[in-house]
């Protein structure tokens, strides 16, 4: 009778949360909740471009799809009796864009009562958490700030003429959102509001509407799921000073590792957090760990960090860690028998343990976002001056450790079905290309072997790119056969590189560029790739 109770306990936690995969799928959800808005329209953002369009539909070059400026959705909303609107942005000296949002309003005739946006300016502190909140009853929990540049669908076509170049050179990018419903919409709310009033504002304005209670920055109970925040001290009342939850809650995750950790994050720089991937490694003989992280991270100095954390415990030789990258290849629109071929920039922050506990948000696994940015620093210098340096985060943390192992079948959770699994199922569908139902089960030569043996037959295949014969790729654990021309990757794994250029990524792989079979989309300049000219506006 208790385990029954328990069940029951994490299905009514859990049956407000959607995973939402790649933007476009993000985007038609947001659309469609901003469209029921009544009362209030709550926004947290690391940056909100006045020309940001929201979209859904495939990405191919001519399609068309809808389109719809978030900016204008908001205009509209505003007028005659609409919803409260407060957009909460990062307002530092090196990145403000709530200054020029304001002044977009403005132009287009908005009173400021009608959509206030303020700026949290706390430098060196970043405002990092994305969040809309719609009307006290439903929260998006984004990943991608709402930028041009990080617009795409699940395609991940390697050109797209909606991607700006400005950003993280025109890369399709993969990212991970997550809609929610249900009692933790009002932690969130909370959340919004104590850094709200921490950003204050002008003098004497009183909030339109009463603001939600303060947070309870207590531990929750460690069943179901909770929201986990993290910000610069004085900013979240309750928070002990230099507390960081969402470490805290990580390395606990990872220490009950038993079968397998899996984690798809932006960058992989925190000490700590590589330190306890390899004590997991030692303490446990068949854990397997699995990577995919980007090759050329947006910040300069990332790709060194990271490789020197994985070099330095050895993960990226380890027979028990698979590191992974993603590449989208499609055939070129205008060159017969060409291959084109491009990074997938990988923005998404999960990371799922033995499919029974999973973690989800805005925390990068660096220092910037687990409490000390200095500790990414070898030299003593950049220690000392960015010591205590972290932003304002926000997380969800799934502890299904009673009912994981429940079916699920891609949505429909009638039957109970873990959003655990779910999540990995449908990342893993996504990068491999198998049948849904080789990544349910674990396969007898364990994860690994389904990983490598889907980034060993990509790697084939673009080797192969000069032969216009049809290649045919069996993945292991599925006994069915897939048929793709020479050139293209199943899915979009390739093994990770810590080469600096993408062309000597691939040469480090054994696949050679040419221009007649095999054309790279994304050839950034030494100056790109060592300098990141772009980091101020790409920094989180």
């Amino acid at each position: 009778m208790t385990e029954v109770v328990i069940h029951r306990q994490i299905d009514e936690v859990l049956a407000g949360a959607d995973w939402l995969i790649d933007n476009a799928e993000t985007y038609a959800r947001l659309l469609a909740s901003l469209h029921r808005a009544r009362r209030s329209v709550h926004i947290a953002q690391l940056a909100f471009d006045a020309d940001c369009a929201a979209y859904s539909g495939t990405s191919s070059e001519g399609d068309s799809s809808r389109e719809e400026l978030i900016a204008e959705k908001l205009i509209g909303l505003a007028k005659d009796d609409g919803p409260e609107i407060r957009i909460l942005l990062n307002a530092t000296w090196i990145l403000n864009t709530a200054r020029p949002l304001r002044k977009f309003f403005e132009t287009r005739g908005v009173a400021p009562h009608r959509i206030e946006v303020r700026g949290l300016s706390r430098f060196p502190h970043f405002m990092h958490a994305k969040l809309v909140l719609i009307d006290g009853r439903e929260a998006f929990l984004l990943g991608s700030p709402f930028v041009n540049s990080y617009g795409d669908d699940r395609a991940h076509v390697p050109i797209d003429s909606r991607r700006l170049l400005r950003e993280l050179g025109g890369r399709p990018l993969h990212d991970v959102s997550v809609h929610l419903r249900g009692p933790l919409v009002a932690d969130l709310e909370a959340m919004f509001a104590s850094v709200w009033r921490s950003s204050g504002g002008e003098a004497g304005r009183a909030p339109a509407r009463p603001s939600p209670a303060e947070p309870n920055m207590q531990p929750a109970p460690p069943l179901g799921m909770r929201v986990v925040c993290d910000a610069p001290d004085g900013i979240l009342p309750g928070a002990t000073d230099c507390a960081m939850q969402m470490l805290a809650e990580l390395l606990g995750g990872i220490a009950r590792a038993r079968s397998f950790i899996y984690i798809e994050h932006q960058y992989l720089t925190s000490r700590p957090i590589v330190a306890a991937l390899a004590d997991a490694l030692r303490r446990v003989p068949a854990l397997e760990i699995l990577i995919v992280i980007n090759q050329n991270p947006d910040l300069t100095a990332y790709r060194g960090w990271q490789n020197a954390r994985l070099a330095e415990h050895a993960l990226i030789t380890h027979p028990r860690v698979g590191v992974f990258s993603l590449w989208s290849t499609d055939a070129h629109p205008q060159h017969a028998g060409v291959t084109r071929i491009n990074q997938l920039f990988i923005h998404s922050k999960i990371i799922v343990v033995d499919d029974t506990w999973a973690a989800v948000g805005t925390s990068n696994l660096d220092g910037v976002s687990l409490g000390d940015y200095g500790d990414d620093f070898a030299g003593a210098l950049g220690r000392r001056v960015f010591h205590g340096v972290r932003n304002v985060e926000v997380n969800i943390v799934m502890d299904d450790a009673a009912g994981s192992q429940r079916g699920t079948d891609f949505g429909a959770h009638s039957d109970g079905g873990s959003r655990i699994v779910e999540l990995r199922e449908r990342l893993w569908y996504e990068h491999l290309a198998v049948p849904r139902e080789t990544v349910h089960e674990r396969p007898s030569g364990g994860w690994l072997e389904l990983w490598r043996a889907a980034a060993h037959a990509n790697v084939q295949a673009l080797r192969d790119a000069k032969d216009s014969k049809l290649r045919v790729s069996t993945t292991a654990g599925s006994a069915a056969s897939t048929a793709t021309p020479a050139g293209r990757m199943i899915g979009r794994v390739l093994p990770y590189s810590m080469c600096a250029f993408p062309r000597h990524q691939l040469r480090n792989l054994g696949i050679e560029l040419d221009p007649a079979s095999l054309e790279l989309c994304y050839n950034p300049t030494w100056l790109s790739v060592h300098t990141s000219p772009h980091w101020i506006r790409n920094i989180f």
